[in-house]
């Protein structure tokens, strides 16, 4: 589904057909993951919620489909050219707080063409992804996957529950 918001800029919000046998192999990665908390890491993160970045060497099989479904998203739906999937970056969130992890409002203009959110695991309770200029919330789905312009401003309200968990990225774009 393409969304068109306030800002008329293409929103992707998609589910994966296979989204329950994904979503079990990436929690068995997740679990084996050295989270960090925001103040451990060396970078800037707007994100209030333990987190890790992935490597090259953390990008299976199952990442890799993810990549690959994202970079069809995209050409199918929005820029009718390929994406060079080598170009992401990415990284797990896990809200581990019933009492208030959010990730502050922030875009990924200087990161990235496009930003996606990918839902992993999403007990009652868990956060919507708000995109803050809009209004426009998506409800926390798993298997469901939001693929945006990196300048549309969003966050994630106070969350109220254990281990909602996504995977989120930036996407380069274009590579010729």
């Amino acid at each position: 589904m393409l969304l068109k918001l306030k800002e008329n800029l293409p929103v992707i919000v998609e589910r994966h057909p296979y989204h329950k046998s994904i979503n079990k192999k990436l929690m068995e990665q997740v679990n084996t993951l050295p989270f960090k908390n925001p103040n451990e890491l060396d970078y800037y993160t707007n994100v209030r919620a333990v987190q890790y970045t992935l490597t090259d060497n953390d990008v299976g099989p199952t990442i890799k489909l993810i990549q690959n479904w994202i970079g069809e998203l995209i050409s199918i739906n929005v820029a009718r050219i390929p994406v060079d999937i080598s170009k992401f970056t990415m990284w797990f969130s896990r809200y581990n707080d019933e009492k208030g992890n959010l990730t502050r409002d922030h875009d990924h203009l200087v990161a990235a063409t496009f930003g996606f959110v990918y839902f992993v695991n999403t007990p009652k309770g868990s956060s919507p992804l708000v995109f803050t200029t809009s209004g426009k919330k998506i409800k926390a789905e798993e298997g469901k996957i939001v693929i945006f312009p990196a300048s549309l401003r969003h966050m994630v309200p106070q969350n109220r529950c254990k281990d909602r968990v996504v995977l989120a990225g930036n996407i380069g774009f274009p590579s010729r």
